[in-house]
């Protein structure tokens, strides 16, 4: 059977506000007309067919129009390196992390071994209040992503430019807090009879993988700060100067196309979009990981889960462990399909268009999904004019097969010597320490990671409700036989 879906209007062309046809119309052999009249943009643009009383408010135009189409090549502005005042070049730290060409990474059998330990959902990573144990936040795909014949025969029109004039895309906050608050959550899962944490390092998926794209990039360094806690280290990125400027030196049209991506979320996980997308909300999985003899906790967000998905929160399927004995045993079975995919939108008519072979940008999809054991990713083509008219998936193990400028395990060859010279760096605990804050830094000139000690309030990460928790073994305890009266 052929479908068709359209949801598009050649008048956002010019402005983005979705004025006029702003209800999804479907069509199956059939077509069937949409008679709804126009109506002004609010943040519920459907109508309610329940008696529940609506609560409409006007939304504020935010963002600079942008001339369509887009050109057909757009030119790349190569950031300017903006110097670090606290690492310059002829700084020398005590010790030091050269990095040398991938393939001298290439070819060591580092283990990896993946398990997802819980999840949650957050309006604001920064603040914990805003944090729950559940799964509101993640959306559910509409369409089989297993159903490849279905996905070619669709004729769909998805124009990614509607709503956009009311929404400028921001980067999630750096914070820790809505980590810290699933932890103190889970005090028994975590942390052993001493009183000490029971992995080894703790940070956001986006910090591990920024760790492990410095074995290619050339143009931007980063900085994160370290606290050794309870034997933890705890990972922070502090935005150098050049990355500051990247992200506020955004052009209207580099907005543009990041907020596509997350309005083609919404096509894919909604009969019935809503007017602009909202990427803060965000839904998260905790995974645990044994990289070497290194054991690494870290949040990673979802786009989306599997149409078939079945999230009880009372079904331990979601806790079902993944093993990688072997990198490169990326064809043996698993016990389960993976429920969760990632999205992406990509300038192309179709797979053929894709360099994944040579562009590096497919080593950070493949880091993305191998970290958190995603094992397809549903793409968008678009046009210039930012309209999608095919999807269709894309496995993992293809990006890895195919890739010529990078392999999987530099990649985690690399992250375990990060991870070794980071233990070796710092061997006394914050409160033991005078609570010093270790800031390690990379130089994309000196193709190295230098380090530095610092007492700055600026850089003390860690809040004080945190820190300020009994993690003694007997005041888990109580709580814990508490919870079960």
């Amino acid at each position: 059977m052929s479908s068709s879906s359209t949801y598009f209007n050649h008048d956002t062309f010019m402005d983005g506000t979705g004025r006029g046809k702003l209800v999804r119309q479907v069509q199956f052999n059939s077509f069937q007309s949409n008679n709804k009249s126009p109506c002004e943009p609010t943040l519920t643009n459907l109508k309610d067919e329940t008696k529940k009383k609506k609560h409409h408010r006007k939304a504020k135009i935010v963002s600079i129009d942008v001339q369509l189409p887009l050109p057909a090549m757009i030119e790349r502005n190569t950031p300017i390196f903006i110097s670090c005042e606290q690492f310059p070049e002829k700084y020398i730290s005590p010790t030091s992390l050269p990095i040398v060409h991938w393939s001298k990474y290439h070819g060591r059998n580092i283990s990896f071994y993946l398990k997802d330990l819980g999840y949650f959902s957050t309006a604001d990573r920064s603040d914990a209040d805003r944090c729950r144990e559940d799964f509101r936040y993640l959306k559910r795909l509409i369409y089989d992503i297993d159903d490849t014949r279905q996905l070619k025969q669709m004729n769909i029109e998805f124009d990614l430019n509607i709503g956009s004039a009311y929404l400028n895309p921001a980067e999630p906050s750096t914070s820790l807090d809505a980590l810290l608050w699933w932890i103190s959550k889970h005090k028994t899962s975590v942390i052993n009879n001493k009183g000490r944490f029971t992995f080894d390092f703790i940070a956001w998926r986006g910090t591990i993988r920024k760790i492990m794209s410095s074995l290619f990039n050339q143009e931007t360094d980063w900085r994160i700060g370290v606290i050794r806690y309870r034997d933890a280290y705890f990972f922070h990125v502090f935005h150098t100067e050049t990355e500051l400027s990247i992200e506020f030196g955004q052009t209207p049209m580099e907005k543009r196309m990041c907020y596509w991506g997350h309005k083609f979320e919404d096509y894919l996980c909604s009969e019935t979009p809503p007017l602009f997308p909202s990427p803060k909300k965000l839904f998260s999985l905790v995974n645990l990981a044994t990289l070497g003899v290194h054991t690494l906790l870290y949040g990673s967000e979802i786009d989306a889960c599997t149409k078939d998905s079945i999230l009880d929160e009372e079904d331990n399927s979601l806790k079902t462990t993944v093993n990688f004995m072997n990198i490169n045993s990326s064809n043996s079975k698993r016990k389960k399909k993976q429920t969760f995919v990632e999205i992406k939108v990509v300038y192309a008519q179709n797979m053929l268009d894709l360099h994944t072979s040579t562009a590096r940008k497919y080593a950070k999809w493949w880091s993305q999904c191998f970290l958190t054991g995603i094992e397809q990713i549903l793409l968008g083509f678009r046009d210039d004019y930012g309209i999608v008219r095919q999807i269709q998936p894309l496995l993992i193990k293809d990006i890895e097969t195919r890739a010529r400028t990078w392999s999987s395990s530099s990649f985690l060859a690399f992250l375990n010597d990060f991870c070794a010279f980071v233990r070796k760096t710092i061997t006394k605990d914050y409160f033991d320490d005078d609570q010093t804050v270790y800031l390690f830094y990379f130089s994309p000139k000196e193709k190295k990671i230098k380090w530095l000690p610092s007492k700055e309030s600026t850089y003390q990460f860690l809040p004080e409700w945190f820190t300020s928790q009994d993690f003694s073994t007997s005041d888990i305890t109580m709580s814990t036989s508490n919870n079960q009266k």
